[in-house]
């Protein structure tokens, strides 16, 4: 069947199954890699929208060198490589934390794209088109259309609601990290200042000591305010980091693995 021949409800179908399809391998190898299950992903639902995005230009390309395996093999890797290295920038862009990061890796290209990762683009390029797309194309084929279009519709409501909920919860962790940051600038600047003037006046000595106390209580405050969404997505990308909020960022990930484990150790004591 050629790509023309798709409705736009099937392209939708396809993007969603195979959103689905990369949350179930991102979310293995993460998990695997943690020893722990991890819910991997931008988005909270089982849901990776690169790979459906993946899915869909990997389409593309195999029908335009006629699927020979060789072809599909780079033409599924270069389209692959492309968009997973502009949505990694913008990404950055956006929010200011780099949520992969292919910079150890041999042969990467500013941390977004690497070798391994683009073999593997390849790869999958080859497994989805040869062996995963023929009959899940079938499937759909059989399936009742008004049956395509209800299920579209649905998974697009909660798509598009996860969304706006976990872009703006990044959001809100972008202004969280700034607003630690500026906190721990402004204590160390207080505390340096303090032991460079040892002879400073006792009142000025007691101002910037409850200034001192203000910030560390506006610190406090400031971590209890993750969040369910901003947790996740911390979960969900344990190797993020940000250039400009790299110690914020650093505390903030102590923090929710302290509580991981506190979490963990009051499960394992209830079971005993």
């Amino acid at each position: 069947m050629q790509l023309s021949d798709y409705t736009l409800g099937q392209w939708v179908f396809f993007f969603y199954f195979y959103c689905f399809v990369g949350w179930c391998i991102e979310s293995t190898i993460v998990s695997i890699d943690q020893k722990r299950w991890v819910n991997r992903g931008f988005l909270r639902s089982p849901l990776l929208p690169l790979y459906g995005s993946g899915a869909i230009v990997i389409l593309f390309a195999s029908q335009l060198v006629q699927r020979h395996p060789v072809a599909v093999f780079f033409a599924g890797m270069a389209a692959a490589t492309i968009l997973e290295y502009f949505v990694g920038w913008g990404m950055e862009s956006l929010f200011q934390i780099k949520y992969w990061d292919y910079s150890s890796k041999k042969f990467n290209l500013h941390g977004r794209i690497c070798l391994m990762s683009s073999l593997f683009w390849g790869f999958l390029s080859l497994v989805m088109t040869f062996l995963i797309h023929p009959p899940v194309e079938r499937l759909m084929l059989r399936a009742d259309p008004a049956l395509i279009h209800y299920f579209d519709a649905v998974v697009t409501v909660v798509f598009v609601l996860d969304t706006i909920y976990s872009v703006r919860g990044a959001l809100d962790l972008n202004r969280l990290l700034a607003n630690i940051t500026r906190i721990r600038t402004e204590l160390s600047r207080i505390t340096a200042l303090l032991e460079e003037r040892r002879e400073m006046l006792q009142s000025e000595r007691e101002e910037h000591s409850h200034k001192l106390e203000a910030l560390r209580e506006e610190l406090e405050s400031a971590f209890q305010k993750v969040g369910y969404f901003k947790s996740s997505l911390l979960k969900a990308f344990p190797h993020a980091h940000s250039k400009q909020y790299r110690a914020a960022l650093k505390d903030l990930r102590a923090r929710l693995l302290e509580k991981i484990e506190k979490k963990d150790e009051r499960r394992h004591n209830s079971v005993q």
